[in-house]
């Protein structure tokens, strides 16, 4: 059980399990998008439109992200960690757990703060996608949500939390800058979900909701690395959106 935390948790196995997330997010949203436009992810659109600052269009941008991985894979191999393919499957199960009980947890932290802010107990209404909600069939929801997973767990946990942490530990206490940065990158991470043509209408309930989320799920990057995270939240989207 042990070696299994410990490999599972490293940046060698959140790589690889990336791999899949990325290509199947790819494919459902290239074969559920109908029209001109295409319908994605928020935090994609995000680092696809930084990509094309340089000059790479969408296919490209896609082609470099696969790239990057790819050669990642032996640039952060760790020789202590070697790849078991069973190791895989025990953390999309380990994801599923928690995505299984995340919408209880995020609404148990949540009530005492329902209770202090005037009409937010009023609107609590069952569980809250943390992908935006879209209008699609099943290959367009189930993208969007793996999506969500993917991308928003890079761009909020992984860069901008990381990124909050080292400004904020110029000038504040280790512990400081730490309750400073995880507060800040979760309300970023919430903020984010009401933001675009195609954002949430914001009230505050599902705006609390998110943040907690947020909160959790930077405990769950801390404590279970970035691949059991992502996976986490993609299951936990797909669950809501189609079922409750």
């Amino acid at each position: 059980m042990n070696r299994y935390l410990l490999f599972s948790k490293s940046a060698y196995y959140a790589v690889v399990g990336a791999l899949p997330l990325l290509a199947a997010y790819e494919l459902l949203i290239l074969t559920s998008n109908e029209g001109p436009v295409e319908v994605r992810n928020a935090a994609d659109v995000l680092l696809r439109n930084l990509l094309g600052a340089f000059g790479l269009t969408p296919t490209q941008a896609y082609l470099a992200m696969i790239l990057v991985l790819i050669v990642a894979i032996p640039v952060i191999k760790d020789r202590r960690v070697s790849l078991v393919p069973r190791y895989f499957l025990f953390m999309l199960g380990e994801a599923l757990l928690y995505s299984l009980v995340l919408g209880f947890v995020i609404n148990l932290l949540l009530r005492p703060l329902l209770f202090a802010v005037p009409g937010a107990l009023a609107q609590a209404a069952g569980p809250i996608a943390l992908a935006v909600p879209v209008q699609g069939g099943l290959a367009q929801i189930v993208g969007q949500s793996i999506g969500a997973g993917l991308f928003e767990e890079f761009l909020f946990r992984v860069i901008l939390l990381n990124l909050l942490l080292m400004v904020t530990r110029l000038v504040l206490a280790e512990w400081l800058s730490a309750v400073v940065a995880i507060l800040a990158a979760s309300f970023v991470f919430s903020l984010a979900h009401y933001i675009g043509p195609l954002g949430d209408a914001i009230d505050i309930h599902s705006f609390l909701f998110r943040w907690v989320a947020g909160l959790l799920f930077t405990v769950l990057y801390y404590l279970r690395g970035f691949g059991v995270t992502a996976y986490a939240h993609a299951l936990y989207d797909i669950r809501v959106l189609l079922f409750f």
